[in-house]
């Protein structure tokens, strides 16, 4: 594709140190993955790479890379323009590389894990009370977010970047692209607060929110909040409710 080379990333897990040097003009394409996913942002940060997220398409316009992504649904395609320099996506298709590369075979101690939550549970479209988790969690919450469910009666729902992540099944996942879903309470857990997601939750709902960063734009419209590590609440929230279970027995 004209002066850019355009490589497809085989990496199982880490980026190795130091970081291979490469051409002046160079789109790097991960797998569209978790592990892709989250080490095209890791090299973006660590490079001040161009990130162009999940793509569909390329081509070439003078010296300028044209790159496609989909968005809202698939229902609108974007054209990304993008300058002679280091550029970083990711993508199911790998028909427009011109080449690979491998950023080494990592270490297996450091490789990240995730279990994905069970496709069964409370139904989404009916319960009253849905809790919602995002890519602040990770599968230990998700766990505790399910057991809270249970306890309420109520059920689990996933952003498009959880299940993305492998958190959850993609049953789970509420938004724009997903489920829609219009319980009494929607509990949000781990969560920015975007439109695209909550363009997927109902009027009616009551939203609590719970993020360690106190800025999330999720608190703006939040009835109420707690700024706070889900790692050390939800255990709390867990155990408070099994208490108040054992003392209505």
């Amino acid at each position: 594709m004209s002066n850019w080379q355009i490589l497809s990333v085989q990496c199982d897990g880490i980026l190795p140190t130091p970081l291979p040097k490469l051409a002046a003009a160079t789109l790097l394409v991960f797998p569209a993955n978790s592990v892709g996913e989250e080490l095209a942002g890791r090299y973006s940060v660590q490079t001040g790479a161009v990130a162009l997220g999940r793509i569909t398409g390329l081509t070439v316009d003078g010296g300028d890379l044209i790159a496609t992504r989909s968005s809202h649904g698939g229902h609108l395609s974007l054209e990304l323009r993008v300058a002679p320099g280091l550029a970083v996506a990711t993508s199911l298709e790998s028909q427009f590389c011109t080449g690979s590369l491998s950023l080494g075979a990592p270490d297996p101690r450091l490789l990240l894990t995730f279990g994905p939550l069970p496709d069964q549970g409370g139904n989404l479209g009916s319960a009253r009370i849905v809790i919602g988790g995002g890519r602040g969690l990770d599968e230990v919450c998700f766990a505790h977010l399910d057991n809270i469910a249970r306890q309420l009666g109520g059920a689990v729902g996933a952003s498009l970047p959880a299940v993305d992540l492998g958190l959850a099944p993609v049953s789970r996942q509420v938004g724009q692209s997903g489920k829609f879903v219009n319980p009494e309470i929607y509990f949000a857990v781990g969560m920015s607060g975007t439109p695209q997601h909550f363009a997927g939750v109902g009027a009616r709902a009551r939203i609590i929110a719970l993020n360690s960063d106190r800025e999330a734009p999720i608190f703006k419209f939040a009835e109420a909040g707690i700024a706070g590590d889900a790692a050390t609440f939800l255990p709390l929230l867990t155990d408070a409710l099994s208490a108040l279970e054992g003392q209505s027995k």
